[in-house]
């Protein structure tokens, strides 16, 4: 399934309303060029998506990208994920009791615990229910350079695939916490947003 994010619809209008101008000022060609060319492009390769509507029995992945980093221990699952650009953040569930904070902090380049630490960073925590098992899922954003991200949800629920974020530079971690989890991903795994399952419960 595709769809359009709203971002993209916005600079439709422009489009559309740029080609309007045009045609009327005898600018046929042009506006012709626009409207058979430049708008399908932004539409189909710059601001829409395909994904997979529905995968109930997995937490999928939130973002595109590449994972740098997995970490397992008994109850959780830890997951650190380096973006593609452009890249838009997704519900990787159902989620509810959703908390966010914003953490200041530094731009740094590395990726040890001590510059971890000193990062700025946006944090949401939130519940979710998966083959009736709760988890715990927690995701942070972490800049390296610049603050091109930022988690954003106004209520207490997220439905899945819904956009709850942005990040273009940096990395994104999730962490899901919870009994009999599975990690369906390896270190250095393409993934993409909406459509690779990374966690899901065992079976006994």
């Amino acid at each position: 399934m595709r769809f359009i994010e709203p971002e993209g619809r916005s600079v439709a209008y422009v489009i559309v309303i740029f080609v309007l101008i045009l045609l009327y000022f005898g600018c046929y060609i042009v506006g012709a060029i626009f409207l058979l060319s430049i708008l399908p492009l932004w539409l189909f390769f710059c601001s829409s998506k395909i994904i997979t509507p529905s995968m109930p029995n997995a937490i999928v992945a939130p973002i595109s990208g590449i994972i740098k980093e997995i970490e397992v221990s008994q109850n959780e699952i830890k997951f650190h994920i380096s973006p593609r650009f452009n890249g838009r953040i997704y519900s990787p569930n159902d989620l509810q009791n959703i908390h966010i904070t914003h953490t200041f902090g530094f731009f740094n380049f590395g990726f040890n615990d001590f510059t971890k630490m000193l990062n700025a960073r946006d944090i949401l925590s939130a519940t979710s229910n998966l083959d009736g098992v709760t988890l715990n899922v927690e995701m942070y954003l972490t800049p390296y350079i610049f603050r091109f991200c930022g988690l954003k949800f106004s209520g207490k629920n997220a439905l899945f695939l819904e956009k709850i974020g942005f990040l273009n530079l940096g990395v994104l971690t999730l962490s899901v916490k919870g009994k009999n989890l599975q990690s369906l991903a390896r270190a250095n795994d393409k993934i993409v947003g909406g459509n690779t399952a990374l966690v899901v419960v065992k079976k006994d």
